[in-house]
């Protein structure tokens, strides 16, 4: 089975998914093991459209706290009088699944560190997906409108629950609404694909080093460093440059180093290399 789609190619996705589910229903039906088909879907879902490497049976821990703590919590809404579904333990047999049918992404995080992030989630899972906070805009006025009898299934019977929220007419918690909005508008909380990238040839190693010695960032810091020196610029008690040493760096020490070399007004002695000489006899310019 294809484990992996570009962002573009969502109908072959879809397609995929639709399979996978079914088949993992399957099985695990035949394992005796808890399997709920949406949060089946919606792991592929999430590993497909936000991570950036949209690797579908490739999980690690990481993945597994984000799913189940985030991902789920913002957009799975569980209208008032049904059951929470089982999202760790159903990730738990998707994972056993990807596992036992050679299907598991070797690059992921071993089996048994998948687990021990179960575990650890399964505890907080229940917390947070009744933490309002953590809902998406979404999921919030599904929610809203389901705890105040309106059908949500119905599109109709949802247009106008909407019409009368525009109007002002649908009691809710606006500084609620504020900090979702903010949260999750002004921030980005999941990554996004990343873009193909084309194979890259890079010139052998000398002729890097070449091109970096010609850099201009380069050779100022080159310049920079000399002037510096290998036992650095003396400082004052305050931990500033003198006043001889702040004029020949000035905002642009470099250049003005390389001017004050070139007039003579920098000299080397032992203590410190290419000192600048006092002020007074500094050139003008």
């Amino acid at each position: 089975m294809r484990t992996f789609f570009e962002p573009e190619q969502q109908e072959e996705f879809e397609a995929a998914q639709e399979l996978m589910v079914r088949r993992f229903a399957v099985w695990a039906e035949q394992q005796g093991l808890p399997a709920d088909p949406w949060v089946a879907e919606a792991a592929w879902d999430y590993r497909h459209a936000a991570t950036p490497d949209g690797r579908l049976t490739l999980w690690s821990p990481a993945h597994v706290r984000e799913f189940l703590l985030e991902w789920i919590p913002r957009r799975l809404t569980v209208q008032p009088g049904e059951e929470l579904p089982d999202g760790p333990g159903t990730l738990a047999t998707l994972l056993r699944y990807f596992d036992e049918t050679g299907l598991r992404d070797p690059r992921g995080g071993a089996l048994e560190a998948n687990r021990a992030a179960l575990e650890t989630t399964a505890g907080q899972f229940r917390a947070a997906m009744a933490d309002r906070e953590l809902w998406g805009m979404a999921k919030f006025w599904a929610t809203t409108a389901a705890e105040q009898g309106v059908d949500i299934t119905d599109p109709h019977a949802m247009r106008r629950f909407s019409e009368r929220a525009q109007r002002g007419q649908v009691p809710y918690d606006e500084a609620l609404v504020e900090r979702i909005m903010r949260r999750q508008f002004g921030s980005v909380p999941f990554a996004e694909r990343a873009l193909p990238q084309l194979p890259v040839v890079l010139p052998p190693l000398e002729e890097l080093r070449d091109q970096a010695r010609q850099s201009a960032v380069v050779r100022q810091l080159r310049v920079f460093t000399e002037w510096v020196g290998p036992a650095g610029r003396k400082l004052t008690t305050t931990g500033r440059l003198q006043m001889a040493d702040g004029r020949c760096a000035g905002t642009d020490g470099t250049a003005r180093y390389r001017r004050y070399r070139r007039s003579g007004a920098c000299r080397s002695d032992t203590s410190h290399p290419l000192q600048c000489r006092p002020a007074g006899s500094a050139p003008a310019f």
